[in-house]
């Protein structure tokens, strides 16, 4: 993991990637416009990262969002980064990666996950076969979250965001 919101001892290049990725997103967006970025971290493509992606993340947010909220968030998270994994270029690459975004703003928890597209799609909510064991991610993320859309960009990637209700306990 690299963490945007403190010092590492990372190569600066890839360092200097996970920054333009993040800060291209950023300024291409209206959605952080209105909002406090909390932090943001670049995790390798691999499902392995899901769960470290859940623990940076609660512990990013732990005592600044309800309870609730912060279960529904590492829920999403989770979803996200795994379709991020399985569906995107940067699962299908040894150095691929996925950077994770978290902020506050009008009450709403901001989640954003960026990762290299596919060259195939964009994200979208599929229907899933009743006895399909995956295909279920993106539609928790519509009925869960407040908001939720796709932003592609050419050099930054695609990312998934999110808004969850999540108010200071």
């Amino acid at each position: 993991m690299r963490d945007g919101g403190s010092t590492t001892f990372e190569p600066v290049n890839a360092y200097h990637q996970t920054i333009c990725r993040y800060e291209r997103q950023r300024t291409a967006s209206e959605r952080w416009a209105v909002l406090h970025p909390l932090g943001h971290a670049e995790f390798s493509a691999t499902p392995c990262s899901v769960a470290t992606v859940r623990i940076w993340a609660r512990h990013l947010l732990n005592g600044r969002v309800a309870a609730t909220a912060l279960d529904d968030v590492v829920l999403l998270l989770s979803e996200v980064v795994t379709n991020s994994v399985v569906h995107s270029d940067s699962g299908h690459t040894p150095t691929g990666s996925v950077t994770v975004c978290l902020g506050l703003g009008g009450g709403m928890v901001h989640a954003e996950v960026i990762d290299d597209g596919s060259a195939t799609s964009l994200p979208f909510v599929r229907a899933a076969g009743l006895d399909s064991d995956g295909g279920r991610g993106l539609l928790l993320v519509e009925a869960m979250s407040a908001r939720w859309g796709v932003h592609h960009d050419t050099e930054a990637g695609t990312a998934v965001w999110f808004h969850v209700a999540g108010s200071v306990p």
